[in-house]
């Protein structure tokens, strides 16, 4: 039986991270490009962080999406919050889980 090695994972998971290019964000029923804030990185783990400063995007926070360069949805998070005048950091966190059969 093979056993996947931690740089396989690794390769894997830095693979799916970098085709994450930008997030669009709902705001009172209008799409807003952001850029990716931040990224981390851990073991099978990533974590990709949207933030919205103080004064951007003010209103009913309906879903972020993650998008690659063409535009497609890589993957939505649907929420419902008031964002008024701070700041609002968005996570989308991410877990590879391989599986030899």
């Amino acid at each position: 039986m093979a056993i996947i090695q931690n740089r396989l994972l690794e390769l894997l998971r830095d693979d799916m991270s970098n085709h994450f290019a930008a997030a669009l964000i709902n705001v009172d029923g209008i799409l807003r490009s952001y850029p990716i804030h931040k990224t981390l990185k851990n073991g099978v783990k990533v974590t990709k962080y949207i933030y919205l400063d103080d004064v951007e995007a003010q209103g009913q926070i309906q879903s972020a999406v993650l998008v690659d360069t063409g535009g497609n949805a890589l993957a939505i998070k649907n929420m419902q919050v008031i964002k008024g005048d701070s700041g609002l950091l968005i996570a989308f966190e991410f877990s590879l889980e391989v599986k030899v059969v």
